[in-house]
């Protein structure tokens, strides 16, 4: 369809004011290049005129981030007149405007200065020191703080700058001094070093860009929440309520196309066997010596064209920098998974997974160690379930995890989950999107099935639900990383519910010790040994875990459990609140973001939490971790019954 263009006429900015009155959504494209956006009603707006004598890539997209923006050519006719009248009608609305101003400034001047090219500067310009000191103050400490390179320790430059005129070189304001003081209004002018373009302004440093973009809208933020506050008489919560709520449709293009190539295959179940118990029997029968033979489903798909999908989604058109970070990462973790498969028992598919799911860090094993330390007994424990006593069967505990989804379905009657028994699966049971796996041939321990379903059930597919509920499908396919802070509160459901035991707590070291030992280049048989020997597990526990580890080619995956754990205590002692967690399939890095989407009114809050959380017994288990300080020794002590 033909993007229809508007000239800047009688009617269109009657269009426009009539819009902003009736706290309407406003995006026009101007004629012959530009748009105006406006959210919502704001008491600002943000501005880029594209200079006419020099080519200048990338800026107009510091201005597209935010919520109330206008790029346009420097001479488009009209303009003048389309920024007062949003000016004024932002007068009558809150009693006064701001506009803000953003250009880069002409490479010759910074050649002048003398500066290094790739060294960030800004300068901020205002008419003078007063109503405006404050929040030019905030501008420059928040653009400071942008991550650079690691040689600008003292911080990136910000300059002030206090004049009566200030404009983009070669153009006049479009807010006169006289216009501003009659109407109420006020402005900032930002120049920016375009560290993001070439010298002539021709090409693109895309990561660069990135980098001051994201950083300029969140200095941005800080700033007009200080404005705002101050001159008007709305009390905006939080800086981040000021940013878009509105979804352009380039968004929910991507993330339905990111989704797709994510559901079109089940990564864990192409790289799991599907002949693990005939492989055990085999093993046993080898007397442990010989690496087993896996036999894993056939790949229904081609993992280069799925690539070539991948690649083909527009991300960099996304204006908003905060999903378009999320987006990015997804299409990179996609991107290596994809890799992975297509690698699939071959020697690369261990690099695949160190760059998706990390090795094993030098802490992350001493403290396995000394998990495993505090373990150890006179007798072997059996830290699986390798004895059918005390257990229940795979039926019994389908029918157990049947009764949850219906307590679940009962709060939240749009729920759609299932319970299958099946025979290709490593682990005695898995959750795969809404679909809950269990192992035909798994017993569990019957003091361990409420911990095992509050471990599936209560965190697996209860975020796929609550990611449903939310408007970018990413959210139940997950985000990328999600896996470690998933995993993490999966086990720590397990503790609140009082179903954490010391032969659990051993499994996730077991699981990190054999993760070293294949990334260190040992063999099947010889970590399945260094885990009998050394760890004390028994044999069928210990083929166990090291079919979960070298599955596939090599996957670190497994050392996400205990890392995850270890990182939500340290999440909770810090004051964390474990509510926001359950939004969807989110990483720990995606907390600050998904807090700042909820400020702005694009997720919601979820429609379910953990029946865990409801008993006064796990709640003084988390008040606990938060008060004593608990971290994973002394959580592996407390539930040993042993004192450190």
């Amino acid at each position: 369809m033909k993007l229809k263009r508007y000239q800047i006429d009688d009617a269109f900015l009657d269009g426009i004011e009539k819009a902003l009155i009736e706290n309407r959504e406003i995006r026009k494209s101007l004629k012959p290049w530009g748009r105006v956006h406006i959210d919502r009603q704001l008491p600002f707006l943000c501005l880029y005129r594209k200079p006419a004598g020099r080519e200048d890539i990338g800026t107009e997209k510091l201005a597209i981030t935010e919520a109330s923006y206008l790029i346009s050519p420097a001479d488009l006719p009209g303009l003048d007149t389309l920024i007062k009248r949003i000016a004024e009608t932002a007068v009558k609305i809150f009693g006064t405007f701001l506009l803000v101003e953003i250009w880069s400034e002409p490479i010759e001047e910074i050649s002048e200065k003398g500066e290094e090219p790739l060294s960030p500067h800004f300068t901020l310009y205002a008419r003078k020191l007063g109503t405006l000191t404050p929040v030019m103050e905030i501008l420059r400490e928040r653009l400071r703080e942008i991550p650079w390179k690691k040689r600008e320790r003292e911080g990136i430059r910000v300059d002030l700058a206090y004049k009566k005129r200030f404009s983009p070189k070669g153009l006049s304001p479009l807010l006169t001094e006289a216009f501003c003081k009659a109407k109420g209004c006020y402005r900032i002018g930002i120049g920016v070093k375009p560290v993001y373009q070439n010298e002539d302004g021709t090409k693109l440093y895309p990561y660069e860009l990135r980098k001051i973009r994201h950083g300029l809208s969140k200095a941005l933020k800080h700033a007009l929440f200080s404005f705002t506050q101050a001159e008007t008489e709305i009390c905006p919560a939080h800086h981040e309520v000021l940013g878009r709520r509105g979804i352009t449709k380039v968004v929910w293009e991507v993330d339905k196309a990111l989704a797709r190539i994510d559901n079109a295959f089940d990564f864990l179940l192409q790289v799991t066997p599907v002949n693990t118990n005939a492989a055990w029997e085999r093993f046993c029968e080898e007397k442990f010596t010989k690496e087993p033979e896996f036999l894993y489903r056939p790949r229904p798909f081609d993992p280069p064209l799925a690539k070539r999908d991948l690649f083909k989604i527009p991300i960099e058109k996304i204006e908003d920098t905060t999903l378009m970070e999320l987006f990015c990462e997804k299409r990179t973790e996609l991107d290596r998974k994809l890799t992975m498969l297509d690698d699939r028992e071959s020697p690369n598919f261990l690099y695949g997974s160190l760059q998706t799911y990390g090795g094993v860090e030098p802490g992350l094993l001493e403290t396995a160690k000394k998990m495993l330390q505090i373990a150890k007994t006179r007798k072997r424990e059996n830290a699986g379930a390798d004895t059918v006593r005390g257990s229940v069967d795979a039926r019994t505990f389908a029918k157990a995890a049947k009764a949850e989804l219906a307590w679940y379905k009962k709060r939240y009657p749009k729920l759609e989950a299932d319970v299958q028994i099946r025979e290709d699966i490593v682990s005695g049971a898995m959750v795969s999107g809404r679909h809950f796996l269990i192992s035909k041939y798994a017993h569990f321990p019957k003091k361990r099935v409420e911990a095992l379903i509050n471990h599936e059930i209560g965190t697996h597919i209860l975020t796929y639900i609550n990611g449903t509920t939310q408007p970018f499908m990413q959210l139940h396919t997950g985000l990328c990383g999600y896996d470690e802070m998933q995993e993490g509160i999966a086990v720590l459901s397990e503790y609140l519910c009082g179903g954490l035991s010391k032969a659990r707590l051993k499994i996730l070291a077991g699981r990190v010790i054999a993760v070293d030992s294949m990334v260190r280049g040992e063999g099947f048989v010889k970590t399945f040994e260094r885990l009998c020997e050394e760890c004390r597990f028994k044999e069928r526990t210990a083929f166990t875990v090291t079919t979960r580890v070298y599955r596939g080619g090599g996957l670190t995956k497994d050392a996400v459990y205990l890392r995850g754990l270890i990182g939500i205590l340290e999440y909770l002692r810090n004051g964390g609140e474990i509510e926001p967690l359950f939004v969807g399939k989110i990483a720990a890095s995606h907390i600050p973001l998904v807090e700042e989407l909820q400020w702005r009114g694009i997720l919601q809050k979820p429609p379910l939490f953990p029946r865990y959380l409801e008993e006064e017994a796990a709640q003084r288990r988390l008040h606990e971790i938060r008060e004593e300080g608990l971290d994973i020794l002394q959580l592996m002590h407390r539930v040993s019954g042993a004192k450190p």
